[in-house]
Formats: structure tokens, C-alpha cells, sequence
């Protein structure tokens, strides 16, 4: 998995599996981003794209 942030966009490449999606935190299985006003830019099988005020970004099983 290999991830960038830049202006508030967090790009996740690689990622396996979506566990959970919501205003406040997006789940993928060993990463959970955190923030507030997160949004879905793009949702595809290589790359999701989120927007938003990133708070905490955890690696691993969490």
C-alpha cells in the first residue's frame, strides 16, 4: 500500500478493502483515516482518493 497527502487530499494506492465509509472515518483493512468533512474523490480497484480535514492516519491492524 503506499499512500500521499497533500492539501488535504490523501491518495491511498494499493489498497485491499473497504471496511467502512463514513463522514468521519473511512476504514480500509490496516489503515483508518480520521478527520472531519472526509469525502470520496475516486473509488476505484488501484486508487482511493479522500478529501478532507485528516486528523489520524493508522497503519496496521487497528
Amino acid at each position: 500500500m503506499q499512500f500521499e497527502f497533500y492539501k488535504n487530499i490523501l491518495a491511498v494506492n494499493n489498497y485491499r478493502q473497504i471496511k467502512q465509509l463514513d463522514n468521519d472515518l473511512i476504514a480500509l483493512e490496516k489503515l483508518k483515516i480520521h478527520g472531519t468533512n472526509l469525502h470520496v474523490l475516486k473509488l476505484d480497484k488501484e486508487v482511493i482518493i479522500v478529501e478532507g480535514v485528516i486528523q489520524k492516519i493508522e497503519l496496521g491492524d487497528a
